[in-house]
């Protein structure tokens, strides 16, 4: 089984679930790893299963990632597809996927929310101070009670992206 997996990163959140997800697949699939914003990016032929996300930023996704779904959204529904989503304000997640994701698109494995970060360390100039506004700012009541304490902010869901794992494993 071939997989492609194509995502597109700002502070890393976005990399770091798509690494959990191909590692979290069996070696016997040949999983491709692609940064939208960096490699050349091949159409989804030839391959079983793709995987395409990212995280948003200022209320969109990467350009050059929606410009590619929107290129192969025919490619993409025709195969088995999931598609993720980065964001720290999980409670917004189906109002980014409606906006942000073409309505053609089929995405027979889901269209998953792989949680989301706010964490200056991890950026540098105006993204790093917009963070650091956005977090004195934060209610914890804008999150979803999965959160464990006050002293909580946004992080990655690293069960939503296992369960994902699991459907594309129960494909072989």
């Amino acid at each position: 089984m071939k997989v492609l997996i194509i995502y597109a990163t700002r502070g890393g959140l976005s990399r770091r679930c798509a690494e959990l997800l191909r590692d979290s697949l069996p070696k016997v699939i040949d999983v491709t790893l692609l940064d939208a914003k960096h490699d050349a990016l091949p159409s989804p032929e030839g391959f079983d299963v793709a995987v395409v996300g990212g995280s948003i930023r200022m209320g969109a996704l990467n350009k050059k990632l929606k410009k590619y779904i929107k290129k192969y959204t025919a490619e993409l529904s025709s195969i088995e597809t999931a598609a993720f989503i980065c964001c720290g304000h999980i409670n917004y997640f189906d109002e980014y996927k409606d906006i942000e994701l073409p309505k053609k698109l089929k995405c027979s494995l889901g269209i998953h929310c792989f949680g989301g970060e706010l964490k200056p360390d991890k950026l540098k100039g105006i993204d790093k101070l917009i963070v650091k506004m956005i977090r004195s700012s934060v209610k914890y009541e804008d999150f979803e009670v999965s959160f464990s304490s006050k002293d909580t902010l946004p992080e990655m869901l690293p069960e939503t992206v296992t369960r994902l794992a699991d459907k594309i494993r129960d494909l072989l």
